[in-house]
């Protein structure tokens, strides 16, 4: 069995939770800076985006606009409303106590949403068996949509195309009275989602109903992307419908991006979960003993909540009712974030990539080119026309990326027969579900060998496949694009000229594509593919596997069931040719799945993986990879004994995680067994669990991006007057040294919601 963590248990909140008490006697807890929306009007709607670039986007703090509750339509959001045009719709809610779907009507749901919520109490609420039957993820009402869209600032709200989309919320007499004709001259998406074709674009405006004691389990948003949500409608303590019912509103638990590296690590090492997986609520105790801070907001009607990116989030909803509406949006920075970033942890974990990021950065490229040539063409000159130039060369510096790790080997033989299959955005990789952008893989051998289909492709992205993740075929998979790659090349060059025409100069940021492939300095991805195609073997699927009597034991025929004596089998060179063993494992294994050195060590990518925190691809992409023993950092027992090393220690906790109940059945992994944790080398070099060391490192990591206002210049900002900020009972106490045991506990103390329409128990 792979060597685990203990788990920190789910603990659920008393209802008689004093929130303001909590925040003010806890050191690292601190409200969410709040706003009101009568001050966008007040300053402006420019002042206003400036503010959430600099607080949300770049200083990756949560931000709270309060007052929406005065501005929504009661008679449309409300209760009533739902229940006059929604309650014979069948949605599928979530039952967080067994973690199960369950199919009801709307009208079903409100009707028992009073006595879902009196189950608990200050002694019931650590029951175990009391349901907890939460609507989430289920589509906004249109009606809904069109109100918000009116009232939510354009650059804020959900696939906004343009800067002048019809709007008559806070700020919009700064547009009335010609404030902001400038940036009408060059309106640009608010959400780059926008920018793909309408039926590739994913559907993300989603309505939360839920009643006391439902919950979101610790996350962070898909992609990197910017979290929005708003409370239009909660139960008001009033008798409805001949009940009682108790207020409604949600506690958040919030962090801010630049902690993100340590919240993970304190999430694995001390509380035994993986933040990427979504499936733990954190005990308030747990929080309370974080070495970073936490940020702490009580959402009522009302309020709406800006999530920065990568930053964890957790809500507990309170009361007998919680109606929210919550959408996402892309832009550059998430994008930057979500390719460098986000979705290598998403792959890791085999999470959807539901908002192909790769594709977005193309399309949203063709949309600028667009808006830039338009606004050459009519003369425009403006500040809204520079930063608009600034993000059209962050997006082409990003499929300069895209394309380099498309690009196959000068050095090896072309590929020949390249399958073309036209984009229509719907290939996902059969292994990890990220979406595939262009060049992929995939096996003629496999089509059609499951049942669940007559013709099932088996399609892998050169990521996964790099990392030895691949149907058991494992080589002899057949490349496949979806773009032409002269098109690709073409729309390159064709941006670059445009960069360089509002330049009005040519430096080394924007060469030919041709170019930055000579000094990457690297293999890049699809070569590495390539390579890996050849050097790995190919496995007949129709045939039993060969059995290798290396290692093992058999039976004695003339004595069954008593282990013969291991015989002793003769090597040939062949064999030796093409085998070897790991310097840490010792074991034999078949040089392709080995890393070798110059110094004719070899070291097999599980141990890499695990004891120095190496992906295979950083290996394979090296011309010449250097090993751990000739880097003096070898942490293998023998090594260990050479006071010339400098034993590596794990700079963060992997719990292993098994991909074979999300990845296609026809996956292995042929390379790294990635359910495999690191825990045992955690302890090996004394850097235990109980060892705050790698928190400390992470926290001085973030502490380095704590100021971000570096970005200034780059994006041009000049600064109003500023906006008044609430940011109630601020706590500036270091607590570094706070212990990291969050001193879990966990006590004992039935409602039965079924899905036909019938009664409450």
């Amino acid at each position: 069995m792979p060597a685990q963590l203990p788990r920190a248990a789910f603990d659920p909140i008393s209802p008689d939770l004093d929130v303001r008490s909590l925040v003010e006697s806890t050191p690292n807890f601190e409200y969410v800076a709040r706003i009101h929306c009568d001050s966008i009007d007040e300053h402006g709607l420019e002042t206003f985006e400036k503010l959430v670039l600099l607080h949300v986007v770049l200083g990756g703090q949560p931000l709270v606009i309060e007052g929406y509750d005065q501005r929504l339509d009661k008679s449309i959001f409300s209760e009533k409303w739902l229940r006059d045009n929604y309650s014979k719709k069948t949605e599928i809610a979530r039952n967080l106590t067994n973690k199960s779907d369950l199919p009801l009507t709307v009208g079903h749901y409100l009707n028992n949403m009073a006595l879902l919520t009196d189950q608990w109490n200050e002694s019931t609420y650590r029951d175990p068996d009391f349901q907890r039957i939460y609507l989430k993820d289920i589509d906004c009402p249109p009606l809904w949509h069109e109100e918000l869209k009116a009232l939510i600032p354009p650059s804020l709200f959900y696939f906004n195309e343009s800067r002048t989309d019809p709007f008559q919320g806070p700020g919009s007499a700064s547009l009335a009275s010609g404030q902001c004709e400038k940036e009408e001259e060059v309106s640009k998406p608010g959400d780059l989602m926008s920018c793909l074709p309408a039926d590739m674009r994913a559907e993300n405006l989603m309505c939360y109903i839920g009643h006391e004691g439902t919950y979101t389990p610790s996350h962070r948003e898909m992609c990197a992307t910017l979290g929005h949500n708003i409370m239009v409608e909660a139960s008001s303590g009033l008798v409805e419908h001949g009940k009682r019912t108790k207020p409604g509103s949600s506690i958040w638990f919030m962090t801010a991006s630049k902690d993100r590296d340590v919240v993970s690590e304190y999430w694995m090492s001390t509380l035994g979960h993986d933040l990427e997986i979504e499936d733990h609520f954190a005990q308030i105790n747990a929080w309370k003993a974080a070495p970073f801070k936490t940020y702490i907001v009580e959402q009522k009607p009302g309020d709406f909540i800006l999530i920065p990116s990568l930053a964890a989030h957790q809500v507990w909803n309170r009361g007998t009712r919680t109606v929210k509406v919550a959408w996402n949006r892309t832009t550059v920075e998430t994008l930057e974030m979500a390719l460098n970033e986000s979705l290598h942890k998403a792959r890791m974990v085999c999470r959807d990539e539901q908002y192909k990021t790769k594709a977005i950065v193309f399309y949203s490229l063709e949309r600028y080119s667009k808006l830039l040539r338009d606004a050459h063409e009519n003369g425009v000159r403006s500040q809204k026309l520079q930063q608009l130039q600034k993000e059209f060369q962050r997006l082409y510096s990003l499929y300069t990326q895209i394309l380099l790790s498309e690009s196959f080997s000068e050095n090896l033989p072309g590929e020949k027969n390249v399958e073309l299959l036209p984009f229509e955005g719907n290939i996902t990789c059969s292994y990890c579900r990220c979406n595939v952008f262009n060049r992929f893989l995939t096996c003629p051998w496999c089509v059609g060998t499951l049942s669940s289909s007559e013709e099932d492709n088996y399609d892998v992205c050169m990521e996964c496949y790099a990392m030895g993740r691949s149907c058991a075929c494992i080589s002899k998979l057949k490349w496949v694009e979806q773009f032409r790659w002269s098109e690709l090349i073409e729309k390159h060059e064709r941006w670059r000229h445009q960069i360089i025409s509002f330049r009005g100069f040519v430096d080394d940021g924007y060469q030919p594509l041709s170019v930055e492939r000579k000094r990457l300095g690297k293999k890049t991805l699809a070569e590495v593919c390539q390579e890996q195609l050849r050097r790995r073997p190919w496995v007949d699927i129709t045939k039993p596997p060969a059995k290798s009597m290396v290692g093992e034991e058999a039976d004695d025929p003339d004595d069954p069931g008593r282990p013969r004596k291991r015989r002793k089998v003769h090597k040939s060179d062949k064999w030796h040719k093409e085998n070897g063993s790991c310097h840490i494992c010792k074991a034999p294994d078949a040089l392709w799945r080995l890393a070798s050195c110059s110094c004719n060590l070899s070291y097999c990518y599980g141990s890499l993986f695990r004891a120095f925190n190496i992906q295979p691809q950083s290996i394979m992409e090296k011309f010449e990879w250097t090993c751990p023993r000739c880097r003096k950092i070898c942490s293998c027992g023998a090594c260990r004994k050479d006071p010339s090393m400098t034993p590596f220690e794990p700079i963060y906790t992997s719990l292993g995680h098994d991909t074979k109940k999300i990845a296609d059945p026809r996956s292995v992994e042929s390379l790294v067994d990635f359910r495999q944790s690191n825990i045992r080398w955690l302890k090996k070099t004394g850097n235990s669990t109980s060892d705050s060391r790698r928190l400390k490192l992470r926290r001085k990591e973030a502490e380095k991006d704590k100021n971000r206002l570096e970005f200034l210049d780059e994006h041009g900002i000049e600064l109003g007057p500023p906006i008044p900020i609430e940011k109630g009972n601020s706590h500036l106490t270091d607590y570094e040294d706070i212990p990291v045991d969050p001193a879990l506990e966990l006590d004992t103390g039935v409602i039965r919601l079924s899905s036909e329409g019938g009664s409450v128990d």
